[in-house]
């Protein structure tokens, strides 16, 4: 149809921000796993680039929030994102060798 489907919106949100989780918790032997997703369509894109913006509005021991937003060549804000990544322990690997 032309347009860019939500649920790229959706899975660009969730990606960027597991991996800018994952990249300051894994040194403290935490990974990072999607938990809610939340994705408001405002105005669709039919050309050009989408641009993401993400912000950690809450960094906590167990979870972290992130807002994300999406804008067009233009700047116009296209769709916004709530995303909750869950913050577990690694899994002891010794453990799942045997």
């Amino acid at each position: 149809m032309g347009v860019v489907h939500g649920g790229a919106y959706a899975a660009m949100a969730e990606g960027l921000t597991s991996m800018a989780t994952f990249e300051t918790v894994f040194a403290e032997g935490k990974m990072a796993l999607g938990q809610s997703n939340q994705t408001s369509f405002l105005r669709p894109i039919m050309s050009g680039w989408v641009l993401a913006t993400a912000r950690a509005i809450h960094r906590g021991r167990t979870s972290w929030v992130w807002e994300v937003e999406f804008t067009d060549d233009d700047g116009r804000l296209c769709a916004v994102t709530r995303m909750t990544i869950a913050v577990r322990a690694l899994p002891d690997r010794a453990a799942s060798a045997s």
